[in-house]
């Protein structure tokens, strides 16, 4: 998968966004929670043999509080372009968005290693062309004082939770606790955690 794959992604998209009733989600193209959930229905009792995984664009607030808005749509549309070709080079692979900034893909687990792999490194090196060289440079989006100890704020990036045994908690709240455990995995130094690795994700 390549860039300008995902490119010829993004035109088709801004083609049939002439008509909005064609798409479950404007703004991507993709399935919408909707079509996610049917998909889980499925895929959850085969998790194993199937893999779910929640993908979030981290570190995108800090940069649009730096750069501001003008690129936050074609920043998701890129995040899902490249989500979706990667998925399409394997029969029954399923990308939906659950929000703006969150995606999800099922697909067998004996495939997913390869598509994660192509995939957050394509949307990672896409996203440096949105910075100036200074911040490349550095890595750092913002940097500030708390308590008297510097901050960075790295780039943009793609994290995810991958869950490729069955989960700890009900299917029902899967995609909410894999949303909370992307959350710990934003706010730290892997770009890509099993499910089962999260600790107390359930504690409040």
């Amino acid at each position: 998968m390549t860039i300008p794959e995902a490119k010829k992604y993004i035109q088709e998209l801004r083609k049939r966004q002439d008509n909005p009733y064609l798409w479950p989600d404007y703004l991507t193209g993709l399935p919408d929670k909707a079509a996610i959930i049917r998909t889980l229905d499925a895929v959850y009792p085969k998790i194993g043999q199937y893999a779910v995984v929640y993908l979030r664009i981290a570190n995108i607030h800090p940069y649009l509080i730096k750069y501001g808005p003008d690129k936050h749509a074609e920043i998701i549309q890129w995040a899902a372009a490249i989500l979706k070709t990667a998925c399409d080079q394997c029969p029954g692979c399923f990308v939906g968005t659950v929000s703006t900034h969150d995606f999800m893909i099922m697909c067998r687990t004996k495939n997913i290693a390869k598509h994660m792999k192509s995939a957050l490194a394509t949307f990672n090196r896409k996203m440096h062309s949105y910075y100036v060289k200074e911040d490349l440079k550095s890595r750092t989006t913002l940097s500030f004082s708390r308590n008297g100890d510097l901050v960075r704020v790295g780039l943009m990036r793609m994290v995810a939770v991958v869950a490729d045994s069955r989960p700890r908690v009900d299917k029902s709240l899967l995609i909410r606790e894999m949303g909370r455990a992307c959350d710990q995995v934003e706010s730290g130094d892997k770009d890509v955690v099993f499910f089962s690795e999260i600790k107390d994700i359930l504690a409040s």
